[in-house]
């Protein structure tokens, strides 16, 4: 295997706000060259400014919707028409959806099943051929604590990060040998806007370290990836959760869902 070298030049999706940005900053503060991708155009432009003048990198922005099929391609055309070799991916682009399946919009179900599955998927094969060519290279991409126990209201979801999840452990022993590694990161409750929860119960889960504020969470999903660890669950607490989770029986779950305010349009 060749010698790991440290990377110099971060693609993110999803880059314009949230989680994506946090991680943006992380890489910048390490003087990466920067491809910032998102939906948001006039969003990811104003994030590459704030970039730029704080860590005087260089920053680059692609406006693209990555739900659509041909977005991987438009992605790579875009850095090979710079002449950007990209060698750390990080695929964090995505939604949350909170609803019963059979309820929940086939808009954005499909949504959310393009977004997680098929465009990583697709990224990991174009931009990872391109790393193995080159015997370098890191991906980081964003799955769940959740892809270990199936939720009710969130089938969806819990169904993509498990596969996101899958993909990246199987995806890392195939590229480990020509120097390219893959980490998956798991994160619990992260406080951005796609968390739907009161603003009282966001409060106290920052203070008991069930939620963690998302310039952590990336700083911990960086730093663990250029360690070229293959999996990283972010926070002490949250592998305690992770124990309980893949033990949890039926009953409990059962149970919550008559108690818990927010499943009770769930129920006849």
């Amino acid at each position: 295997m060749a010698r790991a070298l440290p990377p110099t030049c971060a693609l993110i999706t999803g880059a314009a706000s949230g989680i994506g940005f946090e991680m943006a900053q992380c890489c910048a503060s390490r003087g990466l060259r920067l491809v910032l991708v998102d939906i948001n155009e006039e969003g990811v432009k104003r994030a590459a400014e704030e970039i730029r003048a704080a860590h005087g990198v260089t920053v680059d922005t692609f406006q693209v919707d990555l739900s659509q099929r041909e977005a991987p391609e438009a992605c790579l055309a875009f850095c090979d028409a710079r002449g950007i070799e990209v060698d750390f991916l990080i695929n964090n682009a995505g939604i949350f959806l909170f609803d019963p399946l059979v309820e929940a919009d086939a808009r954005r179900v499909a949504l959310m099943s393009d977004l997680h599955v098929y465009c990583v998927t697709r990224m990991c094969m174009l931009f990872g051929a391109r790393m193995k060519t080159a015997r370098h290279g890191y991906i980081l991409n964003l799955s769940s604590l959740s892809a270990w126990m199936p939720m009710p209201g969130i089938s969806t979801y819990n169904a993509s990060k498990s596969y996101i999840r899958s993909l990246s452990l199987a995806l890392g022993f195939e590229l480990r040998p020509f120097g390219v590694s893959v980490t998956a990161v798991c994160p619990g409750g992260i406080d951005t806007a796609l968390l739907p929860i009161p603003d009282s119960i966001r409060k106290l889960g920052r203070k008991l370290h069930c939620i963690m504020p998302p310039e952590v969470l990336a700083e911990k999903a960086i730093r663990a990836t250029l360690r070229r660890k293959k999996q990283v669950i972010p926070g002490a607490m949250n592998h305690v959760f992770k124990f309980f989770m893949a033990i949890v029986p039926d009953f409990v779950i059962a149970w919550a869902m008559r108690v818990v305010p927010i499943y009770k349009r769930f129920l006849p």
